[in-house]
């Protein structure tokens, strides 16, 4: 039982690093926005990418531990909670868990915040970009290119500028 909780203590000290890890990346892709530094964003784009892929083993990882946890304790899985199971620790144990867990959930917290100012960036970045398409294109021929999902829609007639003389 005590190989499982170090095992789950060492899980969370590796899940509170990558998700630091996450918000270091988060954050540089913030000033990639503000800056418009695409080929850094490109990368960014793709280390968080293997970063979340890494925050997610190490979660399937933790809740393996807790199954075992939970099964060498005769307690029922679908009832357990990490507040549950930390109540059950000795003190030393509880302190440490329950540390990590506090940092852990801030770390997630500023995630959130910096990935909602990112996606706030790229929505007025967004509807810049229509506006822009609206004053050189005819009404005739102003279709939706971006979509706020950043995704990009073929055009169903191409688009033109329009010539003017001053």
């Amino acid at each position: 039982m005590n190989t499982l909780l170090d095992e789950l203590s060492e899980t969370f000290d590796r899940i509170s690093i990558i998700y630091d890890e996450l918000l270091e990346t988060a954050k540089a892709k913030q000033r990639c926005l503000i800056s418009g530094n695409i080929e850094e964003l490109e990368t960014l784009l793709y280390q968080e990418k293997n970063q979340s892929e890494i925050a997610r083993l190490l979660e399937e990882k933790r809740q393996n531990i807790i199954v075992r946890y939970c099964k060498n304790n005769t307690t029922a899985v679908k009832n357990a909670t990490m507040k549950s199971l930390i109540n059950k620790m000795d003190a030393s144990r509880r302190e440490k868990i329950g540390c990590q867990l506090n940092k852990l959930t801030q770390s997630i917290k500023q995630l959130q915040k910096v990935n909602r100012a990112n996606a706030t960036l790229t929505h007025y970045s967004l509807e810049i970009t229509e506006d822009i398409i609206k004053i050189f294109c005819p009404p005739a021929f102003q279709y939706p290119v971006y979509h706020y999902t950043g995704k990009i829609k073929e055009n169903e007639m191409p688009m033109v500028l329009i010539d003017t003389e001053i």
